[in-house]
């Protein structure tokens, strides 16, 4: 772990990622109380829901980049990666870590395929098992206030 200050501009742009994620998470928490017939059937809850695991998940690549590129001086790879070093680094758990690191793959599928492609009752699935994004902010918020980020 790096003893460096942890700069303001980067500290600001994490918590506006955090702040993104936990916006999407409540989007999609009330999203979950559709059956996955009304799911399939309404595409604008679709489009909203996808749009949201793409936000949240950038926004956790951000977070990831930001601060692999703080500890280490380079930015990752990939954003698999990205969440993979977090847990390397020890801002995540290894099953956090893991976890993001499918939410990543998940999120390039989401971003770069559409219509009948996407597959409808994988993005249910994932709408009913928000847990690892809620995690990762935990993680995230104690891994800041361990290094002093959050002090006033």
């Amino acid at each position: 772990m790096t003893d460096d200050v942890f700069p303001a501009d980067r500290l600001n742009r994490i918590l506006v990622a955090v702040d993104t994620i936990e916006e999407s998470l409540g989007t999609l928490a009330r999203k979950q109380q559709l059956t996955r017939e009304e799911y399939k059937r309404d595409p604008d809850t679709q489009d909203i829901v996808e749009r949201r695991f793409v936000k949240m998940t950038e926004a956790a690549i951000d977070i990831g980049e930001e601060l692999v590129k703080h500890e280490r001086g380079q930015p990752p790879q990939s954003n698999p990666k990205s969440m993979r070093a977090l847990g390397e680094i020890g801002v995540l758990s290894p099953a956090t870590a893991e976890q993001m690191a499918q939410g990543a793959r998940f999120r390039n599928v989401l971003a770069h395929t559409y219509g009948r492609i996407i597959d409808r009752d994988v993005v249910y699935n994932a709408l009913q098992d928000l847990e690892r994004y809620r995690t990762f902010v935990v993680e995230v918020r104690e891994y800041l206030d361990s290094i002093g980020a959050l002090a006033d």
